[in-house]
């Protein structure tokens, strides 16, 4: 029985690991601020993945990507509500 859970959850972890990377594939297609929101939830996932195999440059590269998206994604609503 623990066995088959620990399974489970391994198949799920594996599968989040490729939603997140499908996020970033993806993320381009879309509108921008879309385009970042889906890119900073991939890198989220992505991280995690780092972390749990000990990768801390991924870790790290993952981290500063993510605040340069934020800062990027805080610049466009600013201009989305300029244009509005």
């Amino acid at each position: 029985m623990e066995r088959e859970l620990k399974w489970k959850s391994y198949c799920v972890e594996i599968i989040a690991y490729w939603l997140g990377a499908t996020l970033i594939i993806v993320a381009p297609l879309f509108k921008i601020t879309t385009w970042i929101t889906l890119v900073i939830i991939g890198l989220i996932i992505l991280t995690h993945q780092a972390l749990s195999n000990q990768l801390y440059n991924l870790v790290f590269l993952n981290l500063c990507s993510i605040l340069i998206y934020s800062f990027r994604f805080k610049k466009e609503q600013k201009k989305e509500k300029i244009t509005l």
